[in-house]
């Protein structure tokens, strides 16, 4: 069961967090994760997300939520 955050709450309360590259690109893949909602806090940040962005814009696939689970 999935829950939506409504976009006015989204910008209400701020977070900085680090993950591995491949948990970003698992994220956008499965669509909880959008590139616009995020931003890069230095060049090393943007690179990766980029990357990331075009491997999921040219990878057709797509994966449910449980994808994520360990």
């Amino acid at each position: 069961m999935a829950t939506e955050i409504p976009r006015s709450d989204t910008n209400s309360t701020k977070v900085q967090v680090e993950l591995p590259s491949n948990i970003l690109t698992q994220l956008l893949k499965s669509g909880l994760l959008h590139g616009g909602d995020c931003k890069c806090l230095n060049a090393s940040a943007k690179q990766v997300l980029w990357q990331a962005l075009l491997a999921t814009s040219t990878d057709d696939k797509t994966y449910p939520e449980n994808y994520l689970c360990a």
